[in-house]
C-alpha cells in the first residue's frame, strides 16, 4: 500500500482568529483513515475536521495533522417511511435536508448554518433553536461506527458500547473518528413554518418570553442589542417558529420542493448578497453597529405587526447563510464567539453583568443571541436547565487589544463558572486549562480521560482545543 499524500497548509478556525499550519489529507473511506492513523504515530497527533464551522480551535492542529472528512459525504441509506438515514460523516446538513425534505422530513436539530457536517454535528453535539424542546443533536443519533486510533471499529449505540456512545457524542473528536452514523429525522407536512417576531423591551423580558413560550413553541431564538443601555439593556427581538399541521398549509406539499427553500439572492429586495459583507466590514470599522442595531430593533417592531407569517424552513433556520462569507467582514483580525450557558436561577443576574462589563470596557459584541436549553445525557455536555447568550466579538488587529479581549472573555468566564455555568466547545477560543474540570466536574472529566486512554493509548487524537484545555 502506497503512503498517503499529505499537504501542508495554514488551517483556520471558522472565525479566522486562531489557527496554524498542519498537514492535511482527505480520506475517501475508513481504510484510508486507518492508514492515516498508522502513518501518524509519533507525530504531533491528528485532529478531525468536517466543514470547518467551529469558530475556534476545535478543528485545528498546529504543527500536527488533520483529517479533512468532506470527501466522505455519501448518504448510504434513507428509510422514507420511518425517517431514518445512515450517512458518512462528511455529509452536510444542507445535503441531508435537500434529500429528505421531498419525503416530508427535516433534521430534528440544525444549527444556524446548513454547511455543518453530520460528523462534526455529532462530535460537538450541536444544538438548535429547539434545544429546550427536543434536546441536542446527539439525542437523535441512533448509532454510529467509531474507528479508534488503534484501528478497532466499534458499533456504538444505547445498548452496545454505551459508554463510548455517550462520550464520543460531544467528545470533540478525541476518542476516534466516526465513519458512519444513523440519524432520526422529524416529520414535517409543509416546507413552511408559522413565525412570530416578538419585541423584547429588555433582557428580563426576553428571558421571560423564552420561559413562558417553551411549552407551546417548536422553536425560539432571541436577538439581543448588546449596545442598548439603561432601562433598555438587553432589549431585542424574539422569533418563534411552529411547524404546520397536516393539511394546514394549502401550499405545503409544493414547498417541500428543495428549490422552494433556496435563500434569496438579494436582501431588501435589491441589494446583492455579495455586497453585504463589505458593508458589514465598513460598519464595524466606522462605529455604525449601534445604529444598525437600533434600526434592526425598530424594523423588528414593524415585523411584529405582520406576525404571524409563513417562512420556509431554510429561511428561518439558516440565518448565517443569508450573507455569503459574512465572517470576512471581520478581517484581518477575525472573530470569536463567547457563548456561556447559565443555570436558570442565575441567568438574569449573570447575563446582565456580562453585558454591562462589555459596555464598561468598550469591548462590545456586534451580535448577541439568546436561547433556552435543557440537560442531555452526554458525558462532556454543555447542556443544562437554563439559557445561553452567544456573543460575537470582532478581534482587534493590534496585539495589545487582542490580549485585552481574551482577558476580558476569561474574566467573564470566571463569572459564568462561579454561577455553575458551562461552555460549548464548538464556539470556544479563550477558556483556560482549568475550566474543563470546573465545567464537567472532576469525576466526569476523569471518566473521559480514562476512556481516551483506553481507546487512544498513544494520545494520537489531538487538536489545539484539547491541548489548550487539558494542559496541566
Amino acid at each position: 500500500m502506497s503512503k498517503l499524500s499529505w499537504r501542508r497548509e495554514k488551517v483556520w478556525g471558522w472565525g479566522h482568529a486562531v489557527g496554524g499550519e498542519a498537514e492535511l489529507i482527505q480520506p475517501r473511506n475508513s481504510e484510508e483513515i486507518a492508514q492515516a492513523f498508522a502513518e501518524s504515530r509519533g507525530s504531533c497527533g491528528i485532529a478531525l475536521r468536517g466543514s470547518g464551522c467551529s469558530y475556534g480551535d476545535a478543528a485545528t492542529n498546529s504543527g500536527g495533522r488533520i483529517l479533512d472528512l468532506r470527501g466522505m459525504n455519501r448518504l448510504l441509506e434513507f428509510d422514507a417511511k420511518r425517517g431514518i438515514i445512515r450517512a458518512e460523516p462528511g455529509l452536510s446538513i444542507r445535503d441531508l435536508w435537500r434529500h429528505a425534505l421531498p419525503a416530508g422530513y427535516w433534521p430534528a436539530v440544525v444549527p444556524g448554518t446548513m454547511e455543518v457536517s453530520l460528523g462534526g454535528a455529532a462530535a460537538m453535539n450541536i444544538h438548535g433553536k429547539n434545544n429546550f424542546a427536543v434536546g441536542s443533536f446527539g439525542e437523535h443519533v441512533e448509532e454510529f461506527t467509531l474507528l479508534t486510533p488503534a484501528g478497532e471499529s466499534l458499533r456504538c449505540n444505547r445498548q452496545q458500547n454505551e459508554e463510548v456512545f455517550h462520550a464520543a457524542i460531544g467528545g470533540f473528536g478525541m476518542l476516534g473518528c466516526i465513519t458512519e452514523l444513523t440519524l432520526h429525522l422529524k416529520k414535517v407536512y409543509s416546507g413552511r413554518m408559522r413565525v412570530w417576531a416578538i419585541p423584547c423591551r429588555d433582557l428580563d423580558d426576553g428571558l421571560r418570553l423564552l420561559e413562558d413560550l417553551r411549552d407551546e413553541a417548536d422553536y425560539l431564538v432571541g436577538w439581543v442589542d448588546m449596545h442598548a443601555r439603561g432601562a433598555q439593556l438587553g432589549r431585542g427581538l424574539l422569533h418563534r417558529g411552529d411547524q404546520l399541521a397536516q393539511g394546514e398549509d394549502p401550499e405545503g406539499e409544493k414547498m417541500l420542493d428543495p428549490s422552494r427553500q433556496d435563500l434569496p439572492g438579494v436582501l431588501l429586495g435589491c441589494v446583492p448578497k455579495s455586497w453585504i459583507w463589505p458593508g458589514m466590514w465598513m460598519a464595524t470599522r466606522c462605529g455604525a453597529i449601534p445604529w444598525v442595531n437600533a434600526l434592526r430593533y425598530r424594523s423588528g417592531m414593524k415585523k411584529s405587526w405582520d406576525s404571524p407569517y409563513l417562512e420556509s424552513h431554510a429561511a428561518f433556520h439558516f440565518l448565517l447563510d443569508y450573507v455569503p462569507r459574512w465572517h470576512w467582514a471581520f478581517r484581518p483580525g477575525g472573530l470569536i464567539q463567547f457563548q456561556p450557558f447559565v443555570p436558570k436561577a442565575a441567568a438574569s443576574r449573570v447575563l446582565r453583568k456580562l453585558i454591562e462589563s462589555c459596555q464598561q470596557k468598550r469591548l462590545l459584541p456586534y451580535l448577541g443571541v439568546l436561547k433556552r436549553h435543557r440537560p442531555d445525557p452526554f458525558l462532556m455536555t454543555h447542556g443544562l436547565d437554563g439559557f445561553s447568550m452567544a456573543m460575537d466579538f470582532a478581534v482587534p488587529t493590534r496585539q495589545s487589544r487582542r490580549i485585552e479581549l481574551w482577558r476580558h472573555c476569561q474574566e467573564m468566564a470566571e463569572l459564568v463558572l462561579n454561577a455553575g455555568g458551562r461552555f460549548y466547545y464548538a464556539k470556544d477560543a479563550i477558556l483556560a486549562a482549568d475550566c474543563m474540570a470546573r465545567i464537567h466536574g472532576e469525576d466526569s472529566l476523569q471518566s473521559f480521560v480514562d476512556l481516551k486512554q483506553r481507546l487512544d493509548p498513544e494520545g494520537l487524537m489531538q487538536s489545539d482545543l484539547w491541548r489548550r484545555l487539558s494542559a496541566s
